[in-house]
């Protein structure tokens, strides 16, 4: 005892006056990343590290006023990188791989909804089939992080190629019912694949090159997102609507096979997991109230979020009811996490750090905003200009490429000059410049402009998700890397189905007062109005086919509608970027070694 104290006295002697505790005082070669890990824990046992001081983002912030970079690299056997070349790369492309599955199950399934519900005689269920995945993918990815770091990378993300198979092998079925249930399991196996191929690339590639890499694995998931409705539709026209899961399975096998014999991260590499315990002493860490609280909180809200308005009127005590007991379960969670859980599946002290915080805020109102205005761009295009689903789709085609190049193009910026900050002010207003354009549309619109209106807050965004993911890691010791990386992802996925449920809200309000407003002023016979109303609100091709005297109004009311949403868009982009300016420049390390 006495000598713990002289060794604990020693170390803190050798702290600085300012108490800050520099990562390289204990030098631990078996630990994973150099000793730092080794430094963190023997501080955090003797007190010498508080959340007080994690929550100051001092961590390998870089001073506003300082001109140069530290240039101390730690170089390894392979060069930075936590595995040979050749090994490296097999496995990165098996989690690109992974990444464009996750991503083109999502949106094949949309293209085939009418399809898929009219063969199995539930056209009145349809929003259950695409429902089903997305609940499951946002509900259990915030899991995935705290969960790696017991069991390791390789484990879960075998596992979760399993669960992708085993989903899409239950989808091929006559039941709507296991239909659901294949859908539901198959996002549990996205959402792992998706969650989990971004923290092992953390795991394999130093801090300077990981937002290149992370550029392509957007490439890939954009990819798979694009070419989802076309090569869904090919097989379903061509073999059949159950192939389109059946072909999956085998590419889902490839992707867990080649992780298995592929991804063996080194020793002491935090992707391995705990060490030295059995399977039941690592299931007494894993948080399983907190984890019970996230979930449920998440599933009710996001039920909510997605059938209200629809399936679930807004007034309803249905939807008053999932949206309360969600709050309740979010407060319940928040309490277990800060008081309650050893060791949380999401540390709530985390978000007291400044950059972790406002990363986490940027991401989630951008994808609000740009998902909302990809939404509603396609319902202007149809409701307003009249445009049929081909041209409507031809003009969507370049946002994959302004995907593609800010993706790859802040990864660039952030390897050559090891930072973001500068980057992440410029982008970010031409985010909000480009969202602001599509809020001033009109049917004169030039063609031209038609394709590439979505370029400039395409390159906005996919530069921020790159920019962020990397700030939050940066922000923190090692060893918070798959947390803060499942913060990241929790906060987008709601962000993204919050974000086009109020857009519905504001634009299906705006829509039906003007409908009401410009009809009854055109048609006297109020039955025959309120039928037309009902038809315009059905159907945005109504217009098309509507009576003269009332065509111009339905196309103007639905104007207004998406006009209401593309505003939302504007703000919630707008708060994106103010949020992002709250974030600290910190060091990309050269180096898995991040010391």
């Amino acid at each position: 005892m006495t000598q713990s104290k002289n060794q604990t006295s020693k170390l803190q002697d050798s702290l600085p006056h300012h108490h800050e505790l520099h990562p390289n005082i204990i030098k631990d070669s078996s630990a994973g990343g150099a000793g730092i890990i080794a430094a963190e824990l023997a501080a955090e046992e003797e007190g010498l590290i508080s959340n007080a001081q994690l929550k100051s983002h001092s961590y390998g912030a870089i001073a506003k006023s300082s001109s140069e970079e530290t240039t101390t690299t730690e170089i390894d056997d392979h060069d930075g990188y936590a595995l040979p070349k050749a090994q490296l790369l097999t496995v990165i492309s098996s989690l690109f791989m992974a990444s464009y599955l996750a991503a083109l199950d999502m949106t094949v399934v949309t293209t085939l909804l009418t399809l898929i519900a009219s063969d199995l005689k539930e056209v009145s269920n349809i929003s259950w089939i695409a429902t089903a995945y997305l609940l499951s993918c946002a509900a259990f990815q915030p899991l995935f992080g705290k969960l790696s770091d017991i069991f390791g990378r390789k484990i879960l993300l075998i596992l979760c190629s399993g669960f992708f198979a085993i989903g899409c092998v239950i989808c091929v079925t006559d039941s709507l019912f296991w239909l659901v249930i294949g859908r539901f399991v198959t996002g549990i196996g996205g959402s792992g694949l998706t969650a989990l191929g971004t923290i092992t690339m953390s795991d394999l590639i130093p801090l300077r090159d990981r937002g290149f890499y992370q550029g392509l694995a957007n490439v890939f998931f954009g990819l798979g997102s694009a070419s989802g409705g076309m090569i869904g539709g090919l097989i379903a026209d061509s073999l059949g609507w159950k192939y389109v899961f059946i072909l999956q399975v085998p590419l889902a096998l490839i992707v867990g096979i080649s992780l298995y014999l592929n991804l063996n991260l080194p020793e002491g590499s935090p992707g391995l997991g705990a060490h030295g315990v059995d399977i039941k002493q690592k299931l007494k860490r894993v948080d399983f109230l907190g984890s019970f609280f996230l979930v449920s909180s998440l599933m009710l809200i996001l039920t909510a979020a997605s059938l209200g308005g629809k399936e679930i009127p807004y007034n309803s005590k249905t939807f008053i009811g999932l949206t309360s007991s969600s709050f309740i379960l979010l407060a319940l969670f928040v309490y277990a996490e800060s008081y309650i859980s050893e060791e949380p599946i999401i540390p709530i002290h985390l978000l007291g750090n400044r950059t972790i915080l406002a990363s986490s805020l940027a991401n989630w109102f951008y994808t609000m905003g740009v998902f909302t205005y990809l939404f509603y761009i396609p319902v202007y295009y149809t409701a307003v200009m009249q445009f049929s689903a081909t041209q409507n789709g031809l003009r969507l085609v370049p946002n994959f490429f302004g995907v593609s190049l800010g993706s790859v193009g802040a990864g660039l910026y952030m390897r050559k000059t090891g930072k973001y900050y500068n980057f992440t002010v410029i982008v970010g207003l031409i985010s909000v410049l480009g969202v602001i354009r599509i809020l001033c549309i009109t049917p004169q619109i030039p063609l031209w402009e038609q394709f590439v209106l979505l370029l400039p807050s395409g390159i906005g965004y996919s530069s921020i998700l790159t920019v962020t993911l990397l700030s939050l890691i940066a922000a923190v010791p090692s060893k918070y890397q798959a947390c803060t990386t499942s913060i990241q992802y929790t906060f987008r996925s709601t962000g993204s189905t919050l974000g086009v449920a109020i857009a519905s809200a504001i634009f299906q309000n705006v829509l039906r007062s003007n409908l009401y407003v410009k009809i009854y002023e055109l048609v006297a016979d109020k039955q025959e109005a309120n039928e037309i109303i009902a038809k315009a609100l059905e159907n945005a091709d109504y217009a098309k086919s509507a009576p003269k005297l009332i065509k111009n109004a339905i196309i103007g009311s639905y104007s207004a509608g998406c006009k209401g949403a593309f505003w939302f868009s504007v703000l919630a982009i707008v708060l994106g970027y103010t949020s992002s300016l709250f974030m600290r420049e910190h060091k990309l390390h050269t180096s898995i070694n991040r010391d």
